[in-house]
């Protein structure tokens, strides 16, 4: 165990945050989307059992940073903007940040991950797409 990890991680997320680089897109996953279908060859696909996708991207932004090169470098399917799940995003990573897409240009997007992280969260087109930046010193 370490100090200040959040209970939500397991050695195999922090492995893969650690490992990605800037420009590289992580999914956070609700329970029903097809991730062994969807996997692009060489992705990583982690089972965190994770109620809430909301909560687990609150844990995730506090050690990940997002690229500033997209204006927007978080992306959703354009249904979470009708179902509330857009509006509890913004609320975690800011307002402005969170491009909503087409369903089918998201599976796009989706399919060119460094991995993706299926949660228990049911809650319908609750996905997120993150990209990730610098680290800066």
């Amino acid at each position: 165990m370490l100090n200040n990890i959040p209970k939500s991680f397991t050695p195999e997320l922090l492995k893969l945050l650690m490992e990605m680089g800037h420009g590289e897109t992580l999914l956070l996953a609700d329970g029903n989307y097809p991730a062994k279908a969807n996997c692009p060859p060489g992705g990583v696909i982690l089972y965190i059992p994770a109620e809430s996708i909301q909560s687990l991207l609150a844990d995730i932004l506090r050690f990940f940073p997002l690229d500033y090169v997209p204006a927007q470098p978080l992306a959703v399917m354009e249904k979470a903007a009708g179902n509330g799940v857009l509006q509890g995003y913004e609320a975690v990573a800011g307002a402005g940040k969170i491009e909503c897409v087409e369903r089918f240009a998201f599976y796009e997007k989706a399919g060119k991950v460094a991995g993706i992280i299926v949660t228990a969260d049911q809650t319908p087109a609750a996905n997120i797409l993150l990209q990730k930046g610098v680290v800066q010193a």
